[in-house]
């Protein structure tokens, strides 16, 4: 049930991006124009200390993630550990908020350490492969303070560390080296749709709008 619960974290997330930008403005989901290494401009600390206020609570992102994620549990009643009264409501409520305010505070606070770029360039190709190739690449990449390609520890630390910590005050038989990583792989693959649907957004939010006129 655990993977589940991740997986509506960020569905959630992402219908609520696609349908209601404007309602969700998380920083993390906002798509920057294609990288052009001639006129990049790091993010000074500043501007590094808002990105993480709105991911830590200054958008409507993470509540909306972390309220439900802990209504679906409620109504499941997993884990089952925890009752579905108003007690048990609060720490599924809790862990919710706890596991997305450990993943963007190790995502933003270490890219700010290693002066990597947690932002989202999309891609200055063309065609849907092409697309597709790249965002899937910066899932696993992103841009060093050089504008450089680097690995992005930054972001795969935040995942696995927050299901991994997450997972430590769940009842027993959950374990952060078990359902902690499954949980983390599902995330990172998750994480990868994410920037897909950045990268199609425009068109997504085209089909939308025109569909909301008929």
């Amino acid at each position: 049930m655990k993977i589940e619960v991740v997986s509506l974290r960020c569905l959630c997330l992402l219908l609520a991006f696609l349908l209601t930008p404007s309602v969700v403005p998380a920083q993390s989901l906002t798509v920057h124009a294609p990288f052009d290494p001639n006129h990049y401009q790091p993010l000074d600390t500043p501007q590094r200390w808002t990105r993480w206020a709105m991911e830590d609570g200054g958008s409507a992102a993470i509540h909306v993630q972390s309220f439900t994620s802990a209504t679906y549990l409620q109504v499941i009643a997993d884990p089952s550990a925890w009752s579905r009264s108003a007690g048990g409501f609060a720490r599924r409520l809790g862990s919710g908020y706890g596991a997305n305010l450990i993943q963007n505070s190790v995502h933003e606070g270490m890219a700010g350490m290693m002066g990597s770029d947690p932002r989202y360039f999309a891609c200055g190709c063309s065609g849907f492969f092409h697309r597709s190739g790249y965002a899937m690449k910066m899932t696993f990449l992103t841009h060093a303070h050089n504008g450089h390609l680097t690995f992005d520890l930054p972001q795969l630390a935040g995942i696995y560390g927050s299901s991994m910590v997450e997972a430590t005050w769940w009842p027993h038989h959950y374990t952060a080296l078990v359902q902690g990583v499954q949980t983390g792989h599902i995330q990172v693959g998750l994480t990868g749709a994410i920037h897909l649907a950045q990268e199609f957004s425009p068109e997504f939010k085209r089909i939308v709008h025109w569909k909301s006129r008929q």
